[in-house]
């Protein structure tokens, strides 16, 4: 508190008074004359203080549980965290780059997702981020949930996504201007199937192979042949997932066959309710070829039938 002693009696001019009311104003504006135990005084600042911390509650984003899955996707997780019920509602959920493949706002604290793939099918850690109608976000710990290797679809994507422009070339050569079947079949042993008298490449060592590893139709009436996968044709395309393979004819006149083969690497469910797909593949090297832009753009004319693998 500020004090000011008895000031000695004496006439001032005008212009003295006038000074010295400044002079008091001042001093009721300074940090001195506002810093006061009153209650009135404390209430605003208060009210303030407790509006910004309010402000800074709307949401939040914590633990992930399980806090890891698979490098494919598909796992039920549950996000802790606050606000989701909010003022605004909840409009979409991301695991690094990629959205959810599903979610639900459970209550105020909790939202239940299904995992998407990773992207690039990339083992580690992402954060998770929370987007809400209104547009702000708000994002987790940057290793929230972490991807790993624990299904055969994981293994053969993983594969597909280490060689798709780098070729194995040691372990299996190259088939020139023709090694889309060499390298599909090499992601499915990865995924763990086997070769055998009917399907086996021993290129890369001693130059040999069967035709049901480089060759469309061969390999078409290989796959047709196996008890672990069942045939969709074009439109069959809620039935598929990722790591399911894609046989195109380019020219379906000429009834002439499978001309190329690629492997699924993503399912994108439209808002319009159709389905996209999206390829990776050797010759034209590709991740995330689109089905359709193939059989429309580059090939017009083209159709494709898939084999889905148990």
């Amino acid at each position: 508190m500020c004090s000011y002693g008895p000031m000695p009696l004496r006439m001032k001019s005008p212009a003295s008074l006038f000074a010295g009311i400044v002079a008091v104003a001042a001093l009721a504006l300074s940090g001195c004359a506002a810093d006061t135990s009153s209650s009135d005084a404390g209430t605003p600042r208060e009210v303030q203080a407790g509006d910004s911390a309010a402000a800074a509650e709307i949401v939040s984003v914590g633990a992930v549980s399980p806090a890891s899955g698979a490098l494919s996707g598909g796992t039920a997780v549950t996000i802790a965290g606050a606000g989701f019920e909010g003022a605004s509602s909840v409009a979409a959920v991301a695991f690094g780059t990629e959205p959810a493949a599903s979610f639900e706002v459970v209550d105020d604290a909790t939202i239940s997702a299904v995992t998407p793939a990773s992207f690039n099918f990339v083992v580690g850690a992402v954060s998770v981020t929370v987007t809400l109608a209104d547009g702000s976000q708000q994002t987790s710990a940057a290793d929230a949930f972490g991807y790993e290797i624990l299904t055969p679809v994981d293994s053969q994507m993983s594969y597909a996504f280490t060689y798709w422009s780098d070729y194995n070339l040691a372990e299996w050569g190259e088939f020139p201007d023709n090694d889309c079947g060499n390298f599909v079949n090499q992601t499915m042993l990865a995924r763990g199937w086997t070769q055998n008298a009917d399907w086996y490449s021993d290129y890369a060592t001693t130059g040999d192979y069967n035709y049901s590893w480089i060759r469309g139709n061969p390999m078409d009436d290989y796959y047709a042949s196996r008890d672990d996968t069942t045939r969709y044709e074009f439109t069959d395309r809620s039935q598929l997932k990722i790591g399911d393979v894609v046989m195109i004819d380019w020219d379906p006149q000429n009834d002439n066959g499978v001309d190329h083969t690629q492997v699924i690497s993503k399912i994108t469910h439209n808002a319009d309710g159709s389905i996209s797909i999206a390829m990776v593949g050797h010759t034209l090297d590709s991740t995330y070829r689109d089905l359709d832009t193939a059989v429309t753009v580059e090939k017009p004319g083209g159709t494709a039938h898939f084999y889905s693998i148990a």
